[in-house]
């Protein structure tokens, strides 16, 4: 069967977006050579890859033909334009086209509702794939097919979903060849980041983060072990590739495309010490530089120091919260004391991290925000601004809220997510009990109090602070925390001092007449 296998574009937007990073699609790349291996001929249309607008992808559909199609689906951020790319299919070709990825996971009733999409794989894909595509043509074999939704009668049916793969390692290599991997070497490090700018850290590069390209984002493993509330799996239990196989794909990727440098997108990519003091004695055979998601109670200081040693650049790390009070609430599994106690190893070994913070979920206050900010004095560690607690479908958050009736439509919410999460200026679902203008306050509030917490310890201990350029940098921070949270209320308090003073002219020259 000629299979036309599509990567949507993330967002509905019909822009290009040349700068921005490509992720190597690992998940459905795999599930493609489960379906070469299985004899099928392969096309691939990738929109998100090669950047291609809508008038390209229509005029793609035009000139090549195919029997089946396979679409991918990272998330709601893809939702309408899965459904776009669905309708223009149908438009041209009566073919069967299946759905998968998160996207399908978290929302095959509104998919198959729509009546163009004829088929999702719900879960893992690879096994599922192979055996839908082996029988598509025949409706008896679809109720004995594990891992699949469709319609039947005009209603939705889902079967039992498919055991997960346990052995990854058995897993064949993509065929890069399929793929514009001129465009996928090109990956964002968090070195390229500019919000985590290393001379703030104190640590001393020994390669221009310029330098670290061409480079590729990987993956070790599948799944996270861990049960935030608020975070949206893509698998709610850990299975690893073994070492070996981590080594080999990052060994045979080095040799072909002559990357300098490797991206891991895993939910959690250090676990277990064992596992990562072998794998760091591996990968500095390697050759490259990495990085990585960590996790507070899976680092230490001796863990660090192996890091460092093997060319570990940063390590990404989901502090969220500096209040025990809302990281239970969230089912962190760790605590303040704990956090506190990595973020001075790190900085004493000079292992740079990513710090990730999270504000606005369920119970937040200004007491437990102060928490995160003196959290970050204590460690005396650059300030980093809050991401706004969105739920996400997926997420133990998405149910509660749901569950409490603040969903009511579900397509629109994702549609909404669609134009972005919680920020200052757009707000999905405030779920933080404050009011949104209360909130927005409460955000500005805490980074001018991170952003003065640091600038008064490089006053107070400058030789720890070197660098002009550094000095520079917080004093404009520390200026424009200022502006945005103290100059609106001077403006406000103006505007009603002077609505009133007019008021009271009213009121006297009416007196007088």
């Amino acid at each position: 069967m000629n299979i036309l296998c599509v990567q949507p574009r993330f967002g509905d937007s019909d822009q290009r977006t040349p700068l921005k990073q490509r992720i190597f699609p690992w998940g459905f790349a795999t599930v493609i050579r489960y379906l070469e291996d299985d004899g099928h001929d392969i096309q691939v249309l990738d929109v998100y890859g090669n950047d291609l607008l809508q008038a390209e992808v229509e005029d793609y559909l035009d000139n090549y033909s195919f029997e089946a199609v396979a679409i991918t689906g990272f998330g709601t951020i893809n939702y309408l334009y899965v459904l776009w790319l669905a309708e223009q299919i149908k438009k041209r070709c009566a073919v069967p086209i299946v759905v998968g990825g998160l996207l399908a996971n978290y929302h095959y009733d509104l998919l198959l509702s729509k009546g163009t999409i004829d088929y999702c794989v719900v879960g893992e894909g690879e096994e599922t794939s192979r055996e839908l595509f082996r029988h598509i043509d025949d409706p008896n074999r679809l109720p004995d097919i594990q891992g699949i939704a469709y319609r039947k009668n005009g209603t939705i049916s889902i079967n039992p979903l498919r055991p997960l793969i346990e052995d990854l390692d058995s897993l064949p290599m993509p065929n890069f060849d399929l793929w514009p991997m001129e465009r996928y070497t090109q990956a964002k490090m968090y070195a390229h980041d500019q919000t985590t700018a290393f001379k703030s850290y104190e640590v001393a590069l020994d390669i221009d983060p310029s330098e670290l390209r061409p480079n590729m984002t990987f993956l070790s493993g599948r799944g996270c072990p861990y049960k935030c509330t608020y975070c949206s799996r893509s698998y709610n239990s850990l299975r690893l590739k073994s070492v070996d196989r981590v080594i080999e794909e990052l060994e045979f990727v080095k040799e072909r495309y002559g990357i300098k440098a490797a991206h891991f997108a895993d939910e959690t990519l250090l676990l277990g010490k064992k596992r990562i003091f072998e794998f760091c004695e591996r990968i500095k055979d390697v050759g490259i530089y990495w990085d990585g998601q960590g996790r507070v109670n899976t680092l230490n200081r001796e863990i660090m120091i192996v890091l460092k040693d093997a060319n570990c650049l940063s390590v990404g790390l989901g502090v969220e919260s500096g209040s025990d009070t809302m990281l239970k609430t969230m089912k962190k599994g760790i605590t303040r004391r704990q956090t506190l106690e990595v973020l001075k190893a790190a900085k004493d070994v000079g292992l740079h991290l990513k710090i990730q913070l999270m504000g606005g979920y369920p119970g937040e206050t200004k007491r437990t925000l102060r928490e995160t900010a003196t959290l970050m004095k204590e460690a005396d560690l650059p300030p980093r601004r809050l991401t706004w607690c969105t739920p996400l479908p997926g997420s133990e958050l998405y149910g509660m809220v749901t569950a409490q009736g603040l969903i009511e439509d579900e397509e629109a919410y994702i549609v909404k997510l669609q134009k972005g999460y919680n920020n200052r200026d757009y707000i999905a679902m405030n779920v933080s009990g404050q009011t949104d203008k209360a909130m927005i306050r409460l955000f500005d509030w805490v980074h001018l109090k991170m952003d003065f917490n640091y600038f008064v310890s490089m006053l107070l201990h400058p030789r720890t602070h070197p660098g002009i350029g550094l000095w520079k940098v917080w004093l404009k921070r520390v200026g424009r925390s200022v502006a945005i949270y103290y100059v609106p209320g001077l403006y406000f308090r103006y505007s009603a001092w002077r609505r009133r003073k007019l008021a009271e002219r009213k009121l006297t020259s009416g007196s007088t007449t």
